[in-house]
C-alpha cells in the first residue's frame, strides 16, 4: 500500500507540473499571436482615423480652389462659382466633424475653424463685389491658403507623433501624406499665378521663385509616390490612377503654367484670362481626390487582411493549445491505466509469489502475460515521447542561443561561452577578443534599404564562419558589431589572424541589385589577456574600436600603443 500511496502521490505532483509547464508554454505561445493581432487591429483604427484627416486635407484644397474661381469670376459665372464653393464648403464641414479628438485637441479644432471662417469671410466679400483691386484679391488668396496651412501643420505634428508610435508604418504614411501635400501644393502652384493673370501684369520674381519651388515640391511627392511599397496590391488600380493623375496634370495644368510664365518672361500679353485658367487649371486637379481614396481603400484591405491573419494565426494558436492539453491529460490518463495499475498488480503478484500464495499464482497464470507486455509496450511508446520531447528541447535552446537573421551566436550565449575562454587564460596561452564593426552601415541602409543591409550581415556573418576556425567564439552582439573570441599564445599569430580577417572583409563582394555589387570595409579593436574578466577584455576591446574609427576606419588597432592598417 505504500508503495501504491507513493506512486499515486508522485503521479499527481507531476501531472500538476506537467500542466502548469503546459499553461507556461501556451501562454508563451499564444503571447506573440495576441501581439500580432492587437498590434494589426490599432493599425487599422489608425489608419482609420488618419483617412479622415487626409480627407480634411484634400477637401480643403478643393474648397481652396473653388475660392480662387469665385474671387476671379465675372458677373456672368459668379452665381454658379458661388454655387460651387457652397457645396464644397458643406463636404469640408462634414469631413472636419468627423475628425478623431486624439487627433486635434478641442483647442486646436476650434483655432483650425476659427482661421478657416475668417477667411471664409474675406472670400464671401466677393459673392457680389468684381475683382478690381489686385491686392485685396491677393488677400484673399493668401487668407484660404494661410487657413489650409494652418491645418496642415497640425496635420504634420500629429503625423509625425503616429511615425514614432509605429517606425513600421514609416512608408504607407509617407505616401498618404504624399498624396495630401501633392494636392495641397498643385493648388498653391495655380494660386500663384492668378492675381498676376488676373491684372495682366508680369510675375515678379518673388512669384516666380515661388514656381520653382512649387514645382520641386510637386516632383518630390511624384517620386515618394513611385515607391509605393506592399500596401499596394498587384491588381489595384491606384497604380494605374497614379499614371493617368500623372500625366492629365501634366499635360494640362502645368502646360497651362508654363506657357503664362513664358509669356510673363517674354513680356508678351497673356492670351487667357484668369476666370478661364481657373477653371482649366481646377479641371487638371480633379482625379486628385479620387487618387487618394483609391490608395486609402487600398490601404485599408491591406490592414484587414493583415488582421485577419493575425487572427487565423492566433485561432490556429489556440487550437494547437488545446490538443496539447488533451494530449497531456490523456497522457497521464493512459499512464495511469497502462503503466502504473500493471506495476500495481505485478507488485502484488511478486509479494505474492514470495509468500507462496496460490490465488496470487492463479493471478499471475491468467493475467500477468498480458499485462507485463503492456508495461512494456507503454514504457517503450513513453521513451519515444520524451525523446522527441528531448529534441524539442534543444532545438528551444538552440533557437534561443542564435541570432535569427545571421546564424551566429547571440549577446547571451557569446558571454557564456567567451566568458568560459577568459577563463581559462593563462600567461603561455592569452584570451583574445576581437571586436569588428562595419563601417559606414547605416549609410548602406539609408542607400539601398533595409533588405539590402540584411543581406550583408548575412553575407559578412557567413564569411566570419568560413574564416574563423571550429574553437573560435563567434557572434554578433549589436546592429553591425561582431565579435570573435579565442585563446593563442603567440602574439604574431593572432594578429596575422585578425589581419586575415580584415583582408577576407575588404574582398567581401555583395549583390544588392541586378549588376550591382557593394564592398565592405571594417574597424577592429583587439585586447588581450589573463587573470581578467569578459567585460574587461570587452571594454578594452571597445576602446580600440573607438580609435580605430577615429583614426579613419578600415583598420586595427591593438593595445593603447599600437595602431596598424594595412591596404
Amino acid at each position: 500500500m505504500n508503495l501504491k500511496s507513493n506512486i499515486t502521490r508522485y503521479l499527481c505532483i507531476s501531472t500538476a507540473g506537467t500542466l502548469l509547464l503546459t499553461t507556461l508554454f501556451s501562454w508563451w505561445l499564444a503571447s506573440d499571436s495576441i501581439h500580432a493581432w492587437t498590434k494589426a487591429r490599432n493599425n487599422l483604427v489608425q489608419f482609420d482615423d488618419f483617412n479622415k484627416i487626409l480627407t480634411v486635407s484634400n477637401d480643403l484644397a478643393s474648397e481652396r480652389a473653388f475660392a480662387n474661381e469665385l474671387i476671379l469670376s465675372d458677373a456672368a459665372t459668379k452665381q454658379s462659382a458661388w454655387a460651387s464653393l457652397k457645396k464644397s464648403r458643406e463636404v469640408t464641414d462634414a469631413a472636419i466633424a468627423k475628425i478623431p479628438h486624439k487627433f486635434l485637441t478641442h483647442s486646436l479644432l476650434n483655432a483650425t475653424k476659427v482661421q478657416l471662417i475668417n477667411s471664409r469671410r474675406t472670400v464671401d466679400r466677393y459673392q457680389t463685389v468684381q475683382p478690381r483691386d489686385p491686392v485685396a484679391e491677393q488677400h484673399a488668396i493668401d487668407e484660404m491658403v494661410a487657413a489650409t496651412n494652418f491645418y496642415h501643420q497640425a496635420l504634420y505634428r500629429k503625423t509625425s507623433e503616429f511615425i514614432r508610435l509605429e517606425p513600421a508604418e514609416l512608408g504607407p504614411v509617407l505616401r498618404a501624406q504624399a498624396l495630401g501635400e501633392l494636392r495641397d501644393a498643385t493648388g498653391l502652384l495655380g494660386a500663384a499665378i492668378l492675381v498676376p493673370l488676373q491684372n495682366k501684369v508680369p510675375l515678379s520674381s518673388a512669384q516666380l521663385t515661388s514656381l520653382s519651388r512649387g514645382f520641386e515640391r510637386i516632383n518630390m511627392q511624384w517620386w515618394i509616390l513611385d515607391t509605393h511599397g506592399s500596401e499596394i496590391s498587384a491588381n489595384s488600380r491606384f497604380t494605374e490612377l497614379l499614371a493617368q493623375t500623372r500625366h492629365r496634370f501634366e499635360s494640362q495644368g502645368m502646360t497651362l503654367i508654363e506657357e503664362l510664365k513664358k509669356q510673363s518672361d517674354n513680356g508678351a500679353s497673356y492670351t487667357m484670362d484668369a476666370d478661364v485658367f481657373a477653371v482649366k487649371y481646377h479641371s487638371s486637379l480633379k482625379s486628385f481626390n479620387s487618387l487618394l481614396n483609391v490608395y486609402l481603400s487600398d490601404l485599408k484591405q491591406n490592414y484587414i487582411a493583415s488582421e485577419n491573419r493575425a487572427m487565423m494565426n492566433l485561432m490556429l494558436v489556440c487550437c494547437i493549445l488545446l490538443v496539447l492539453y488533451i494530449l497531456v491529460i490523456g497522457a497521464v490518463y493512459y499512464i495511469r491505466t497502462r503503466v502504473l495499475t500493471p506495476i500495481m498488480k505485478l507488485n502484488e503478484i511478486t509479494h505474492g509469489l514470495i509468500s507462496g500464495d496460490r490465488k496470487t499464482i492463479e493471478l499471475l497464470t491468467n493475467n500477468s502475460a498480458g499485462e507485463v507486455q503492456q508495461l512494456w509496450s507503454s514504457l517503450g511508446a513513453l521513451g519515444n515521447k520524451l525523446n522527441e520531447q528531448a529534441e524539442m528541447s534543444e532545438q528551444f535552446k538552440k533557437s534561443s542561443e542564435e541570432d535569427p537573421l545571421t546564424s551566429l551566436l547571440n549577446r547571451r550565449a557569446f558571454e557564456k561561452l567567451a566568458s568560459d575562454i577568459a577563463g581559462r587564460a593563462s600567461e603561455s596561452n592569452l584570451a583574445w577578443v576581437v571586436l569588428i564593426d562595419i563601417d559606414h552601415f547605416k549609410s548602406i541602409n539609408d542607400t539601398w534599404g533595409h533588405p539590402a543591409g540584411d543581406a550583408v550581415l548575412v553575407a559578412f556573418a557567413a564569411m566570419l564562419k568560413n574564416v574563423c576556425r571550429g574553437e573560435d567564439v563567434v557572434a554578433r552582439i549589436g546592429g553591425e558589431e561582431f565579435a570573435v573570441v579565442f585563446q593563442n599564445g603567440d602574439t604574431d599569430a593572432a594578429l596575422k589572424y585578425a589581419f586575415r580577417l580584415l583582408e577576407q572583409i575588404r574582398s567581401l563582394e555583395i549583390p544588392v541589385q541586378a549588376n550591382q555589387t557593394l564592398r565592405l570595409t571594417a574597424s577592429l579593436g583587439i585586447a588581450s589577456g589573463y587573470h581578467k574578466t569578459l567585460p574587461e577584455l570587452l571594454s578594452e576591446a571597445d576602446l580600440e574600436l573607438y580609435k580605430a574609427k577615429n583614426n579613419g576606419r578600415d583598420r586595427i588597432c591593438y593595445q593603447s600603443a599600437r595602431a596598424t592598417n594595412e591596404g
